[in-house]
């Protein structure tokens, strides 16, 4: 696949761009914003009122009922409205609020939950658009376990494309096929169709769940997903009195498909790189400033949403972004923030701070202590976007989602309260390593087996005779044929199965007890947040320039309980070295977690324990998946709906052989490593 670098003659069309912008037939207006001295608060509604929440609240009208028994073998079933109306909603802010009474245990459970994923009608900024819901509201239905409980997801798919579920940060030791990733793990759910996703939750802590179709979790397909545990070293009533689960995400005005599209075919608005959103949310409501509009009729001022904290307590905000795009700063005004856990690692370190950095697909818990105020006292909350993160920003954008932080319910005033005064740090960057150190001490092994190296760039690709710009890793834009799950290429031919032409990946043999992955961001102008499935990793080293396989046998790495993740943010220009045990057997996915970046191409695979792969026991559901393919749609169709050539496609089918789908049948092996 011919293949060059275009960044540095792409950079001045980047940043150059009309100062104007139409969506439909909405043009929109400058709004003026000075970076570091915080946006003004938000336009107020016509109608004061405000949706309020307590963080310590139970259930509300509307808010899923969940029944628990406490025999093992019980089934939790969540029972929630299905959406059948046009206008989508989003969740009272109380039903993201923990339930102090949940019962946190070790008897696992089973906990069953039915979804309908549909499109609707909403306004969550105030400009009515289409998107997606589950169960009518957007994000979707929070769903809150013990570690060792098994959850059983039923989804209905009543939209008219196909989708998938994928579990973020779910390390799915012996259920790789559950992971949700069409094309690698199953083939998509069918439009109509439906599917049951069932795994057991083998961790605690801080996790969503998400689309792993197209860009569809940019137009809504996503939720909050909870793991409590006995051996959490965070301890309600010790460490935190409340929790309060806060999705923020940035929000488009155009719909994910148009944007997606536009920048496989040449640009989005005249530019080739990844657009800025127009606002942001906090747990699916924000605040777009309509006078932006010459034609308001599209939009209207919604309520800003309140959270009610409890004076002289300590509130955990459990944060999840959701988004797209934007690295968001997390802050309330005149209240510093701890930092207490990292993409489900409890940690310590980063203490009293202003703002919290996190980037797509990061979570955080930042626990607040309310001793600054009284009752009915108010602040602003604020989840300000990173500029620095975007290739560029037009005057459509309105950087900070507000919601309101009041001690007790006696007041019903706006705040007054001031931004913190520092300035924004120009750098796309994680919270230091050394803030996060977690607080079960881990040491990084002192070697690793084997060591890959994933490069990753933007530039040309040649399709069909023209060029057309994508990301690549290891000079290789992945194409996905989502009806040919790479890991039952797998299972059935090993890992020859693996077309290197469509997307670069490694392989971790089963003899291979710890590895590194070296990722270098040959981008010098942009930072991504790297996400990688099936296992968190020990982050043992960071720096500038590239890192070659050959050099990094001599480098001094951070073995000493480094920071552990799943999803990390590298530099431009930068490089990070990732240590994990291979103890997971699967096909798992290292992609970019940009969805425009996702969508042109940015991912690689990690084949980890092929031969126990080769023994693996799929489920019949997934076979019925693959089997449920249009007649009208080829077998090599893509998320990008190009169709592999004919001597592409006969070179594949002899490299796999007689194989079909009957190889979903192999005996299951899981491993365990100490």
């Amino acid at each position: 696949m011919a293949f060059k670098i275009l960044w540095a003659v792409m950079l001045p069309t980047l940043v150059t761009l009309a100062s104007a912008r139409t969506t439909g037939t909405a043009i929109y207006q400058p709004l003026t914003t000075v970076k570091g001295a915080g946006p003004p608060p938000p336009p107020r509604p016509t109608s004061s009122s405000h949706v309020t929440a307590s963080t310590n609240a139970t259930t509300t009208a509307g808010t899923p009922s969940v029944s628990i028994t406490s025999a093992a073998t019980s089934t939790v079933t969540a029972l929630a409205r299905r959406a059948d109306a046009i206008t989508a909603v989003a969740p009272s802010a109380s039903a993201y609020a923990l339930n102090s009474t949940f019962s946190i245990n070790s008897d696992a459970v089973t906990r069953t939950y039915d979804w309908t994923i549909a499109t609707a009608t909403g306004s969550p900024d105030g400009f009515t658009r289409n998107h997606i819901t589950i169960n009518g509201q957007m994000p979707g239905p929070l769903i809150e376990a013990n570690e060792g409980d098994t959850l059983v997801v039923n989804v209905q798919n009543n939209m008219d494309d196909t989708t998938s579920i994928h579990w973020h940060g779910i390390i799915q030791n012996g259920t790789a096929w559950m992971d949700g990733v069409p094309g690698v793990t199953q083939c998509p759910i069918p439009a109509g169709g439906n599917f049951t996703y069932t795994f057991t939750l083998a961790q605690y802590g801080t996790y969503w769940y998400h689309s792993h179709s197209a860009v569809e979790y940019t137009d809504g397909l996503l939720g909050p997903l909870i793991i409590h545990s006995v051996n959490d070293p965070l301890v309600r009533g010790t460490d935190f009195d409340y929790e309060q689960v806060m999705i923020v995400q940035d929000w488009y005005h155009d719909e994910a498909s148009t944007i997606a599209a536009d920048l496989l075919n040449g640009g989005y608005n005249g530019s080739p790189a990844a657009p800025p959103p127009q606002s942001g949310l906090i747990n699916g409501k924000g605040v777009f400033n309509c006078s932006q509009l010459t034609d308001t009729s599209t939009c209207t001022t919604p309520s800003v949403p309140e959270y009610t904290v409890e004076p002289n307590a300590k509130t955990r905000f459990r944060l999840i972004n959701g988004g797209s795009h934007a690295q968001f700063y997390f802050s309330v005004d005149s209240h510093t923030v701890n930092v207490t856990e990292a993409d489900g690692t409890p940690v310590s370190g980063a203490d009293s701070v202003h703002r919290v950095p996190f980037h797509n697909g990061q979570r955080y818990s930042a626990i607040i202590d309310t001793t600054v105020g009284s009752a009915g006292d108010a602040y602003w909350l604020r989840a300000t976007m990173n500029t620095d993160c975007f290739a560029y920003t037009d005057d459509t954008l309105n950087t900070t989602a507000f919601a309101i932080l009041r001690y007790g319910s006696t007041s019903t005033s706006d705040p007054t309260s001031s931004d913190w005064t520092d300035v924004l740090p120009d750098a796309c960057v994680d919270l230091d390593d050394d803030q996060l150190s977690p607080i079960v001490v881990k040491d990084a092994p002192a070697t690793s087996d084997k060591t890959i190296a994933f490069d990753s760039s933007f530039g040309a690709v040649e399709i069909s005779g023209t060029d057309y710009l994508r990301f690549l890793v290891n000079d290789t834009s992945y194409t996905n044929y989502i009806y040919q799950p790479i890991m039952e290429a797998v299972t059935a031919n090993g890992t020859s199965a693996v077309n290197a032409s469509n997307v670069a990946n490694a392989v971790f043999e089963d003899s291979v007890w710890t590895g590194d992955v070296i990722i270098n961001n040959l981008d010098a102008n942009l930072d991504h947040p790297y996400h990688v499935h099936g296992n968190d990793f020990q982050v043992v080293g960071r720096g500038t320039g590239t890192l070659s396989i050959a050099d990094a046998a001599s480098q001094s790495y951070n073995l000493t309980n480094p920071v552990r993740r799943d999803t990390v943010v590298i530099p431009g220009g930068g490089y990070a070295v990732l240590r994990f045990a291979n103890d997971n057997p699967g096909v798992w996915v290292l992609h970019c977690h940009i969805a425009w970046h996702l969508a042109e191409g940015f991912l690689g695979l990690i084949v980890s324990n092929p031969t126990s792969i080769a023994a693996f026991d799929y489920p019949d559901s997934l076979t019925e998946l693959c089997d449920a393919r249009p007649s009208t749609v080829s077998i090599d169709a893509t998320e990008a709906g190009r169709k592999r050539s004919e001597a592409d496609s006969l070179a594949r089918v002899m490299k796999r052989g007689v194989m079909g789908h009957s190889h979903w049948s192999k005996k299951r092996m899981i491993r365990h490593r100490l």
